[in-house]
């Protein structure tokens, strides 16, 4: 009687295989995880705005009655900024063309904004707002100084953001 050969070990084409699919496993456990902390920090970002936008509307109710030099909060918008909020491809010209596309009434006078570092928002008492921003309080409009870009656009205003959920689809 003649004797099989058993096998003992691994053959190279399922070693092969086998990190392959590791290797495509990885990839896409890599991708859902880097999806996941790009959406959650716009979510972050739609919070902060939502609660910038907030406070924006009680100093609104405030100050409504007051002249524009008498509101007591921000400061005037330091020099330096100027040139990157007006111009044709400026800041304020960029969230003009979104607040007209949303029927938001907004001002291009840079006088009528108040400049607000996150150092000033700790000022007020109010915590977890990172960014700057540029707010007009009698328009109840607050503007991020530094565009935010996710999934290929560029968001300012907090209707910007109102409109996308996670995943960055619209919503309807």
């Amino acid at each position: 009687m003649k004797k099989l050969k058993t096998n003992k070990g691994i053959t190279m084409i399922s070693l092969v295989v086998t990190i392959i699919l590791l290797i495509i496993l990885s990839s896409i456990v890599t991708y859902s995880g880097l999806s996941s902390i790009r959406n959650n920090k716009f979510e972050k970002l739609k919070f902060e705005l939502e609660m910038v936008q907030a406070n924006v509307n009680l100093w609104y109710e405030q100050y409504k009655k007051l002249p524009d030099d008498e509101i007591i909060i921000g400061s005037p918008i330091p020099d330096s900024m100027l040139s990157s909020l007006q111009g044709p491809s400026g800041v304020l010209n960029k969230v003009n063309e979104i607040a007209n596309s949303k029927n938001i009434n907004m001002s291009n006078d840079i006088s009528s904004y108040k400049y607000f570092s996150s150092h000033d928002f700790e000022n007020l008492q109010i915590d977890g707002i990172e960014n700057n921003y540029i707010i007009d309080i009698k328009k109840q409009i607050a503007i991020l100084v530094e565009a935010y870009e996710y999934e290929g656009t560029d968001y300012y205003i907090i209707d910007q953001v109102r409109d996308v959920v996670r995943g960055g689809s619209l919503v309807n």
